[in-house]
């Protein structure tokens, strides 16, 4: 009777290991795949400007978001992952209303296609007072050309100190763009890939105990 339950119980987890087996290898080539993806950060600001870069003034209004010149040259900062090598970008006029998914925002290093983040969608702009005027903060979401998905947010100054009726107004409000922050979102995918390998695992060794 204990040899058909211990044959019985080791039949079981063979079928466990085998049946986790498809799952566990889709994980892995999704992982692979989300391997190739950019993952990191980087920031920008005018306190960190070069001065061989252009200064890139803005206008902004319910309907786009303007950038003189477009595209603008931007110095990276605080670069990680897969930006660390970057240290300029290209900033790029989009439309608001109605907004255009994707937008092409950012061509981070070189004006060339490559490392292209691209909008996917915009949050309303938040107005708040700031130590040289008013800060101007919208956060978005994108896509970059490979793929990746990215979240962070930008922020404009202007010495309008009635920014906020001008904008509910539908007018046109001028400022400097001063910061850039932008992060990559890791593939859900990739985390159960690596989650079903896991489960693989542990299937295999709990049937080498039961083979002991």
């Amino acid at each position: 009777m204990t040899m058909i339950n211990f044959k019985s119980t080791l039949l079981n987890a063979t079928l466990a290991v085998i049946a986790a087996i498809p799952l566990a290898t889709a994980g892995l080539f999704t992982s692979a795949g989300s391997a190739q993806a950019y993952t990191g950060s980087f920031n920008y600001s005018t306190s960190d400007r070069n001065p061989s870069d252009e200064p890139t003034l803005s206008t902004l209004s319910k309907n786009f978001v303007n950038f003189v010149p477009n595209p603008g040259a931007i110095l990276l900062t605080d670069r990680t992952g897969d930006f660390v090598s970057d240290s300029r970008g290209f900033i790029k006029s989009f439309q608001t209303n109605p907004f255009i998914s994707p937008s092409e925002f950012i061509d981070v290093g070189a004006l060339d296609g490559i490392k292209l983040l691209s909008l996917t969608s915009i949050a309303p702009a938040i107005f708040a007072s700031g130590n040289a005027g008013i800060d101007i903060t919208l956060n978005f979401e994108g896509l970059f050309n490979d793929g990746s998905k990215a979240t962070g947010h930008f922020v404009f100054v202007t010495q309008n100190t009635a920014a906020k009726t001008t904008y509910d107004n539908g007018g046109t409000i001028s400022g400097t763009f001063t910061g850039l922050a932008v992060t990559s979102v890791p593939e859900p995918a990739a985390l159960l890939g690596l989650g079903a390998v896991g489960a693989v695992m542990a299937m295999s060794r709990r049937r080498k105990s039961f083979a002991q």
